[in-house]
């Protein structure tokens, strides 16, 4: 095993430690969660992929109108109806989809297992979720009027899927902004292959992060770079498991341009 590898491991332990004791029980099957009343949301629906969703239109677009796609996928504990709050304003004309994560977590949901947060399990863990939404994006590209390929985005659990989406399922993304994600080392992609298409990725962390330590995002991003994709990491000193003021500026502007690239390819 190289150092680089065996850095890699030693932060995802790290990550475990500092989240396994938030839960330890097995997560229990998600219950139906309605949309809030006296919101913009448009519809909260269940596809095949068991992924149910809110939906809603950003910058005055119409369900009916084609317009990209943006994904956002919550972290840890959270829900969509909290983690769709942060594009209130968002001025791009396009289809938002805030998915739920697969298992409950106390007031929220979780996307995979974190109590086996070993490698093998967290590369387990999120390409099965990666595959249910892989699903979800499929089924939303063909039911919806659609700009481009989907742009996936998200924090923690959802900055790792949104790595996870761009590696496992290029086919179903445009382009990934990760966010405190990484991707699980043994989903590193030893090469591109020719011909498959290869979404752009631009990821952001803060340098203190204590739970997903940014060694853990700088190796996936040079790992990725090396295989043949399109990867940046922009970094924010003194952040720590969160999203700055400054980090969402940049966020929302990276996605109002990825949003742009989809309307005119």
């Amino acid at each position: 095993m190289n150092g680089a590898r065996r850095l890699q491991w030693f932060f995802i332990g790290t990550l475990v430690a500092a989240c396994a004791s938030c839960n330890r029980d097995k997560p229990a099957e998600p219950a139906p969660v309605a949309a809030p009343a006296g919101t913009n949301l448009a519809q909260a629906t269940a596809p095949p992929s068991r992924v149910r969703y809110i939906e809603r239109m950003t910058g005055g677009a119409k369900t009916t109108d084609e317009v990209p796609m943006i994904v956002a996928i919550h972290g840890l504990g959270d829900r969509p109806e909290s983690f769709g709050g942060i594009f209130d304003g968002f001025s791009a004309r396009a289809r938002l989809i805030l998915p739920y994560g697969l298992s409950n977590y106390g007031d929220g949901f979780s996307w995979f297992p974190i109590s086996r947060f070993e490698p093998k399990a967290l590369a387990e863990g999120t390409k099965a979720a990666a595959d249910e939404l892989a699903l979800m994006l499929g089924d939303l590209t063909k039911s919806r009027p659609v700009k481009g390929k989907p742009i996936v985005t998200g924090f923690s659990q959802g900055g790792i899927l949104s790595f996870t989406l761009a590696v496992l399922h290029p086919d179903h993304v445009g382009e990934a902004l990760p966010i405190a994600g990484l991707l699980a080392p043994p989903l590193y992609p030893s090469a591109w292959p020719m011909g498959r298409v290869a979404p752009r990725v631009q990821a952001f962390h803060g340098d203190a992060d204590d739970r997903v330590p940014i060694d853990g995002a700088r190796e996936t991003v040079r790992q990725l770079t090396q295989s043949g994709l399109a990867a940046t990491l922009v970094e924010y000193p003194n952040v720590r498991h969160s999203v700055s003021a400054n980090m969402r500026r940049d966020w929302m502007t990276a996605l109002e341009n990825a949003v742009l690239r989809a309307t005119n390819p």
